[in-house]
């Protein structure tokens, strides 16, 4: 049994055989359909891969911060104040 399908295979995709039947559409065409549910789950997960996007030069920052705080002051008596500063910059 032999089963024909339109994907190209890796051989005609290489050879350049691509018949020029493929049909595109517009940027604007995609969202046609969408209804509100739709457009409200696109803007909350653009929202939220922001905030992941943001998250980890942040954490750099703030761990770059404490070790910054503790580095110079091991053997100190004041490296829990250092440290509870950096803590309280970061909360406000």
């Amino acid at each position: 049994m032999v089963v024909h399908s339109n994907i190209p295979t890796h051989k005609e995709m290489k050879k350049g055989n691509l018949e020029a039947n493929t049909k595109t559409v517009p940027f604007y065409k995609l969202f046609f359909f969408s209804d509100s549910t739709d457009v409200l789950l696109m803007i909350v997960g653009s929202i939220g891969a922001i905030a992941n996007g943001v998250c980890s030069p942040l954490m750099t920052l703030l761990f770059g911060e404490l070790i910054d705080a503790m580095g110079p002051n091991q053997n100190n008596e004041e490296i829990v104040e250092r440290v509870s500063k950096v803590r309280k910059c970061v909360t406000n």
